[in-house]
């Protein structure tokens, strides 16, 4: 081999032996302080998308309108606490629920949807034997209307009238009925938008009062 062959092969396997520039530049944007703060927006993108897709309308869902920005419930997180009062004139506050899961429906006296599931609900109420608190929140209506309803439907679980949209604004409530299951411990269970068969009323019933 002559001289000038030796050279150009020990340029050619120095020049191999060097790491992409590319590659090294991600490398040090990835273990640096940019690089954790990049990936924690990415994470935290993914639970808000993940969270907005779990709330949007379903077929079985009427889509509403709620003022407010505040952000959708999410698993683990913990729930909105409010204070409202009830067709039988009764306080109910979240916070005052602790020890006991809670199960808010988000629904309205126009909603077929809502009138499909409510004898269901009752149902599970019922079964449940006090040991889940089941509370139908009405959007953007009276007590007058709400009482009238709840009374020909035949529920007598508590009923709370959202005239101003307040509660159900807490929620980021999209469309009704919305379901939103709280623990024991007052963090979100799980959401669910559309209606909900018997069954998964009493798998999730189920899964609440046993965790």
């Amino acid at each position: 081999m002559t001289t000038h062959a030796r050279r150009e092969s020990t340029i050619s396997t120095v020049d191999d032996a060097q790491p992409p520039e590319s590659s090294g530049g991600w490398g040090r944007i990835r273990n640096s302080r940019l690089g954790n703060v990049l990936v924690l927006v990415v994470v935290i993108a993914v639970v808000l998308a993940a969270a907005w897709w779990m709330n949007q309308p379903t077929p079985d869902a009427s889509p509403v309108d709620v003022a407010g920005d505040a952000p959708p419930p999410v698993a683990g997180e913990p729930a909105a606490d409010f204070t409202a009062t009830t067709t039988d004139g009764e306080v109910f506050s979240l916070s005052e629920q602790a020890g006991t899961p809670v199960w808010l429906s988000f629904v309205a006296t126009w909603c077929s949807s809502c009138r499909t599931e409510a004898p269901d609900i009752q149902d599970a109420w019922e079964a449940s034997n006090g040991e889940v608190k089941v509370v139908s929140v009405y959007l953007g209506e009276p007590t007058s209307t709400v009482a009238t309803w709840a009374q020909r439907l035949g529920m007598t679980y508590p009923q709370v009238p959202d005239p101003d949209g307040a509660i159900s604004g807490q929620y980021r409530v999209m469309a009704v009925p919305s379901h939103v299951f709280i623990d024991r411990e007052g963090a979100v269970h799980s959401t669910h938008v559309g209606i909900l068969t018997r069954d998964e009323m009493t798998e999730t019933l189920a899964e609440l009062a046993t965790e």
